[in-house]
């Protein structure tokens, strides 16, 4: 048994060495008075990482803790990484458009012109000018006069062309 242990511990010392890098191969710490002793790669156009690994590049743009880019045109990210764009349009949490004109759209997708017109949530038009469509696609005029389901016309004074037609008929 003692001596399966001793070849055993033997065989993974001379494994372990046979891979092991040569002595002038090994990269060891040099501590000089003029340098630090932890070096950091710069690459030749200027820009580095940081010890958190964030880039800092030379044209001035960089990240921030919060992970957001700041750039120098004043466009830049939030820290829910939304974008604010330098022209005032922006982006509210849900994702949803509010552009400088005042056009903007509701929760649910309708659209909200500035113009006074909108949609209804089951997407039906309403017009700026009064008149609109009921659940069924019929006219609904101004005036008041109206169509029923079967296509025939309400007059506003009343009278109706049913009426009219029964009394012809008798």
């Amino acid at each position: 048994m003692k001596r399966e242990l001793l070849l055993s511990l033997t065989l993974s010392m001379l494994a372990s060495t046979a891979f092991a890098l040569p002595a002038a191969d090994q990269a060891t710490p040099q501590v000089k008075d003029s340098h630090s002793v932890f070096s950091q790669t710069v690459a030749a156009d200027g820009s580095d990482r940081t010890p958190q690994g964030q880039t800092l590049a030379e044209g001035g743009n960089d990240r921030l803790k919060e992970k957001g880019l700041i750039t120098q045109d004043g466009s830049d990210r939030t820290p829910q990484g939304q974008t604010l764009a330098a022209d005032g349009s922006d982006r509210t949490p849900q994702g949803q458009t509010l552009a400088a004109d005042g056009s903007d759209r509701t929760p649910q997708g309708q659209t909200l012109a500035a113009d006074g017109t909108d949609r209804t949530p089951q997407g039906q038009t309403l017009a700026a000018d009064g008149s609109d469509r009921t659940p069924q696609g019929q006219t609904l005029a101004e005036g008041g006069s109206d169509r029923t389901p079967q296509g025939q016309t309400l007059a506003e004074g009343g009278g109706d062309r049913v009426i009219e037609r029964n009394s012809a008929v008798s």
